[in-house]
């Protein structure tokens, strides 16, 4: 079945249709001419993903729910989830009638000391805690793990060995990658940023989805890249500076032993996330021996 007929049964643009493909939630067939043959199952799982993107569900958590062997039991995880988001919305609300009402700052500030566990997610809270890019930088880089509240109390000093390490780690940027970082940051650069992050995310989750098969896939692609990371241009550029700069700083500043080892405690996503990309790795340096040198791996 074409596009356009797909677009009428499922009532679906053409556009997300295709944002769906990109997201590998669904996988129809290639013709030899290039056009898209959409099965019966693709349909199905059109007119599912409508069906969950309408009740407010997220594009990571509908791909776990395709994917579920039993889809009742994972829409009941993100119905629960979605309760917990309502019950931090009515207790804003009811802290920001308080303030409207008698405008007692001490008054709300013991409250959502005491309560900002569960009013708040774990990427939200780590923004909170470091305003700025730097916050910006660390929710971009582990924010799509973090968005569950802290649940136990192994969890909460994880959090808290977070906010201190962050909080007191040395990081000292030369003035002209500072600036970089900035312009890379800054309000009319934020989207891209994000766009970029977000299409960095998309080719990982297709690695780690057949590591073997995307590699042999994209080797020449990859072969390329590898060679550019290695060559002078990068290493002299404002990239290239700050690569090196981050791998000197996770070696001797306890990132690994420190911020990494909480992070797989604060989210078994990330842990989980973690293996397979290690496994990945393996994969890659059997296949790829130069790109040990490019990350200066031993």
């Amino acid at each position: 079945m074409l596009i356009k007929e797909v677009c009428e049964k499922c009532r679906l643009t053409k556009k997300a249709i295709e944002y769906y493909e990109s997201k590998n939630l669904i996988h129809p067939q290639i013709l030899e001419n290039g056009y898209r043959n959409y099965s019966d199952s693709d349909i199905s799982a059109l007119k599912e993903i409508s069906v969950l993107r309408k009740c407010g569900i997220s594009i990571a958590d509908i791909a776990e729910i395709l994917i579920s062997s039993n889809k009742p039991a994972a829409l009941a995880k993100c119905k629960y989830i979605t309760e917990l988001r309502m019950q931090r919305l009515n207790d804003i609300q009811k802290c920001m009638d308080s303030l409207i009402a008698n405008y007692d700052v001490n008054r709300e500030f013991d409250y959502l000391q005491t309560h900002d566990a569960d009013l708040y997610t774990v990427k939200e809270k780590l923004v909170f805690a470091f305003p700025g890019n730097y916050g910006l930088y660390v929710s971009m880089h582990f924010g799509r793990f973090l968005n569950g509240t802290i649940e136990t109390e192994k969890q909460r000093k994880a959090y808290d060995a977070i906010v201190q390490y962050l909080d007191h780690v040395d990081v000292y940027l030369p003035s002209e990658l500072s600036e970089f970082l900035e312009l890379l940051f800054n309000a009319s650069e934020k989207i891209d940023a994000l766009k970029m992050e977000e299409e960095i995310n998309g080719k990982m989750h297709k690695m780690l989805a057949d590591t073997d098969c995307y590699l042999e896939r994209n080797r020449e692609e990859i072969e390329r890249y590898i060679e550019f990371k290695s060559s002078d241009e990068y290493q002299n550029s404002d990239a290239g500076k700050i690569q090196r700069y981050m791998l000197d700083f996770q070696k001797e500043s306890g990132y690994q032993e420190v911020l990494i080892a909480n992070m797989k405690i604060l989210s078994p996503a990330y842990a989980e996330y973690l293996k397979k990309v290690e496994a990945a790795n393996d994969i890659m340096l059997k296949k790829f021996p130069k790109a040990k040198d490019m990350y200066e791996l031993n």
